[in-house]
């Protein structure tokens, strides 16, 4: 505990470009979701502060680097090198909007997130692709809503939606609209049941 202490403090000079940087950023807010929620998964209590909890994730976690780096586009590759990326991790910069905040990567290796838009909340873990089908269709890519949660090895591709509150099976391969509350497994992925937790009163 106390030499963890001691590297945060540490952290606070190594980062200390990368945190005015978020300091500074016109989407802080998103950020902060983006802080919260990791911090809430990794079970951290001991930071209570945001700065620090901010200096604890860029200095212990390397996939919420790459997601810090994709909010602060504006910070030039000298001052990245103080804090590499994940490279098993791909966000695409072109037409991927992550506007919504407290996304969180679960292990996150071999993934590769090329959406057309991303809501809030939601989790994606290993071996996962967002994407396109074919590299001449480079606009149709997912509409992903609120509080999507993606199991392992999963393909999204093409232009589809995927509702609020679905649960997208591990090895599912979505190519279709997934309805809000939704549970869908399989290649190709189809509804198997939906969510009785959440807005029960929303499924068909």
């Amino acid at each position: 505990m106390f030499v963890l202490r001691i590297k945060i403090l540490i952290g606070f000079v190594r980062f200390a470009i990368l945190l005015l940087y978020y300091k500074k950023s016109p989407i802080r807010g998103i950020i902060d979701k983006d802080i919260d929620r990791w911090i809430s998964e990794l079970h951290v209590s001991m930071f209570h502060k945001r700065t620090s909890q901010l200096v604890y994730l860029l200095w212990f976690h390397p996939q919420f680097r790459n997601l810090f780096y994709f909010r602060c586009r504006n910070i030039p590759n000298t001052f990245r090198r103080v804090c590499h990326k994940d490279p098993s991790l791909h966000l695409a910069e072109d037409d991927n909007d992550i506007a919504g905040g407290g996304i969180y990567f679960e292990h996150a290796f071999s993934t590769i997130i090329a959406a057309k838009s991303i809501g809030e909340n939601c989790m994606v873990r290993q071996l996962t692709t967002f994407g396109v089908k074919s590299g001449n269709r480079h606009s149709e890519k997912p509409v992903i809503g609120n509080n999507v949660d993606f199991g392992a090895n999963v393909t999204c591709i093409g232009d589809i939606r995927i509702g609020n509150n679905a649960i997208i099976a591990a090895g599912s391969v979505v190519v279709k609209d997934v309805p809000d509350n939704a549970i869908v497994a399989g290649n190709p992925a189809k509804v198997i049941k939906y969510r009785s937790d959440v807005c029960p009163e929303s499924n068909p």
